[in-house]
């Protein structure tokens, strides 16, 4: 009986979680809820959400991407080169989209047409971008991002970081895709049930297909913002997103197979990590502790996705 009632409350269990967060605040650290600080939160919120989104496609298809760390990583290195740092600004723009997309289209043609395992092709994947960003890198990595990578990442228009505006219009164009379109719909039913989508006619492959090059574009679209951020090339930037995304999902009440969540609750998985990192931080509470903190959310909201699954 209690298990019943508890599943449809926890069916996205981010809304609850962001309200317990901000709860915690108003009484610890008023200053945390100011519009101000919490547009900041927004902009810090802003890489996580995007490689959630595209964490999100995939997983609602029953697959996984952990290449996201790799395309992020590479994407940073390269666009702190001189030729695109001070070349035309779309190269800075184009290239992390082709190179994520590619990366996508790889994952896929393996977990698709070879039906290898998602996780160990993404791992390995990410594992092989890695050592590609360190040869792109020399080991030594560093220079400076075109300026418009930068005002894209730090701007404003008013108050509102110009990231986030970014983030809220991919997010809706994400959302109506997957509610609204054939491929949307076909995703969901591919997930729930692989053979019975592939018998009922759908283009399984086809649908992981796209929704694999989605990710790795939106991972290519969080590179250019956490470049943008820093300013310079760094190594092993984006590594902390890969379980971060896959906990904002879940949390967000979207399992392996497709759940009863969306769009809007990965983005309130992602909010909701991101303040508490703030909020930690606020209190005084240091790196170890975070990190045991963020490691425990990421495992209970894997215990958590299979619970609801059950």
């Amino acid at each position: 009986m209690t298990a019943a009632f508890l599943r449809p409350v926890l069916a996205i269990p981010a809304w609850p979680a962001l309200a317990l967060l901000l709860g915690t605040a108003a009484i610890m650290q008023p200053r945390l809820l100011t519009i101000p600080f919490l547009l900041i939160v927004l902009r810090q919120s802003v890489p996580l959400a995007l490689s959630a989104i595209g964490q999100c496609l995939p997983m609602i298809g029953r697959s996984i991407d952990l290449s996201i760390g790799g395309v992020i990583a590479v994407v940073n290195v390269t666009l702190a080169l001189s030729a695109f740092s001070s070349g035309p600004a779309w190269m800075s723009f184009a290239f992390p989209l082709a190179f994520g997309a590619a990366v996508g289209l790889f994952n896929a043609a393996l977990i698709a047409f070879v039906r290898a395992s998602a996780v160990v092709v993404t791992l390995g994947v990410s594992v092989m971008l890695v050592g590609v960003s360190y040869i792109v890198s020399g080991g030594a990595p560093g220079g400076s991002v075109n300026p418009m990578v930068r005002e894209v990442a730090a701007g404003r228009i008013g108050m509102i970081p110009v990231a986030g505006i970014l983030l809220i219009v991919i997010a809706i164009v994400v959302g109506v895709i997957l509610r609204r379109s054939t491929f949307g719909r076909s995703l969901y039913a591919t997930g729930a049930s692989y053979s019975a989508a592939w018998l009922g006619g759908l283009a399984v492959r086809k649908e992981l297909i796209v929704a694999h090059v989605l990710s790795g574009m939106l991972a290519g679209t969080a590179g250019i913002v956490l470049t943008g951020y820093i300013g310079t090339g760094t190594l092993n930037l984006g590594a902390d997103l890969v379980m971060a995304s896959v906990a904002a999902v879940v949390l967000g009440g979207t399992t392996f197979g497709g759940g009863a969540g969306g769009i809007a609750g990965v983005l309130a998985g992602a909010f909701a990590l991101t303040f508490l990192a703030n909020l930690m931080t606020g209190m005084g509470v240091g790196k170890p502790a975070q990190l045991i903190v963020q490691g425990a959310i990421i495992a209970g909201a894997a215990a958590l996705a299979r619970w609801r699954e059950g």
